[in-house]
């Protein structure tokens, strides 16, 4: 009982709100208890890597294994290259097109100029935004650099180092190794890494206990340092990334009554009404798991090819990260002053699908600190600008959920045969 109730969003969204009430009733004494929140926050983010790993090689070496899938790899692959690519795209667009990191006032601007210089230290903080001189870094946006850089030459190295990029391209190639080697060493690898995987969202589903006490001080400190217009230097973004999310929620939509050959979309919304509901209400993409294959065979999508896409997309296919994570890139750019030049917008959607990939296993906050596998190849600070973001996870969290979910159920459709008019 008390375990639902610490992990209930409006719980989590309640210790948020009395965090900032907090901070700014109690400035002194937040910023005192500030470092039990910081505490927490690193104790939430040490299981990101092996999540990570253990989630992108389960996944990939169960399919290379699964018989059944071999028949339409190709298919697969194809479509998940395709829609991740649109994802990413669009997101990137969106954010380019938008400008939710453009004017936003001077008033919001030395809000989160603010922000920034209490929240970093080093070299970020001699960043100043809008500066209309700014660049993003010539020798890191080289894309020869940046396809250079994600292979490792130490994987232990890149581990010890936290480089995300290499650790995600390794993680992909050794899951695709694992899955085509002979079965005992193959079912051993895999049975280790779910192993694993099921070891670590343990931890991470005790951690979520303390969540909103985390959260509490997390709050307490930064509104006490900064002030509550955290949120409201914020709302162009979140109108923005809402938006955005509200036409790929159409197009998908469509392309979903289509391949089921409904003729009226209502039918197919009523199908999809449980999963969409359940998205929204939990944040997790997980636990939409077993509406959404319902819906699809409500649909009439053929139910051993739902059976095996859709868990394996939504482990995998992080489509609302991926969105989130190219608008977010592309408004830190923003409110720098920094102009990305053509192939930095290439390394926006390439990192984007790196990035979304990272959060194979992860929601909500764990995802955030994957922004700098895009960051980073910009030159583009990272650390100074997350707190930021955390402060208006509750706000995104439920459309990233839904996009996560919504877009495994389109591109399940995409790969499925529709089987309306047969007998079943």
């Amino acid at each position: 009982m008390a375990s639902k109730f610490l992990k209930n969003p409006l719980v989590i969204l309640l210790s948020v709100v009395l965090g900032v009430l907090f901070g700014f009733r109690y400035k002194e004494l937040a910023i005192t208890l500030g470092p039990i929140g910081d505490v927490y926050l690193s104790f939430f983010q040490m299981s990101v890597i092996p999540i990570l790993i253990t989630a992108i090689v389960s996944s990939l070496a169960q399919l290379m294994k699964d018989p059944n899938a071999r028949k339409y790899i190709a298919r697969i692959l194809l479509v998940f290259v395709a829609v991740l690519a649109f994802t990413a795209i669009f997101g990137t667009a969106t954010g380019v097109f938008a400008k939710p990191g453009e004017n936003l006032g001077e008033r919001t601007t030395a809000t989160l100029n603010k922000i920034i210089k209490t929240s970093s230290s080093g070299a970020s903080q001699e960043m100043a935004l809008k500066n209309p001189q700014a660049d993003v870094k010539s020798d890191k946006s080289s894309l020869m650099s940046f396809f250079i850089h994600i292979v490792p030459s130490n994987i232990f190295t890149a581990l010890s180092s936290g480089r995300i990029l290499e650790i995600v391209f390794f993680s992909i190639i050794f899951g695709v190794a694992a899955g085509v080697v002979k079965d005992s060493a193959s079912t051993f690898i895999l049975d280790l890494s779910k192993s694993l995987l099921e070891s670590f969202q343990k931890l991470i589903n005790w951690t979520m206990y303390g969540l909103p006490f985390g959260l509490f001080f997390l709050m307490g400190k930064q509104i006490a340092e900064v002030g509550v217009e955290i949120f409201l230097a914020m709302i162009k973004f979140i109108v923005v990334f809402y938006a955005g999310g509200a036409v790929l929620f159409v197009v998908a939509t469509i392309i979903v009554q289509i391949r089921a050959r409904e003729k009226n979309v209502f039918r197919v919304l009523h199908a999809l009404i449980d999963p969409i509901v359940i998205a929204f209400a939990t944040r997790n993409s997980f636990a939409a798991l077993p509406s959404s294959i319902l819906a699809l065979n409500e649909l009439r999508f053929n139910e051993n090819t739902t059976n095996l896409v859709f868990p394996l997309g939504v482990t995998i296919l992080r489509f609302g990260n991926i969105f989130y994570f190219a608008i977010a890139a592309c408004f830190v750019a923003q409110i720098y002053g920094a102009a990305i030049p053509p192939s930095g917008l290439l390394i926006v959607v390439v990192g984007a699908l790196f990035a979304g990939t990272a959060t194979a296993g992860a929601s909500g906050l764990l995802t955030l600190p994957m922004l700098s596998i895009i960051l980073d190849p910009l030159g583009l600070p990272v650390e100074s600008i997350l707190i930021v973001f955390m402060a208006i996870d509750s706000l995104i969290d439920p459309m990233r959920t839904f996009l996560i979910v919504y877009g495994n159920i389109t591109t399940t459709a995409l790969i499925a045969e529709s089987e309306r008019g047969k007998a079943r």
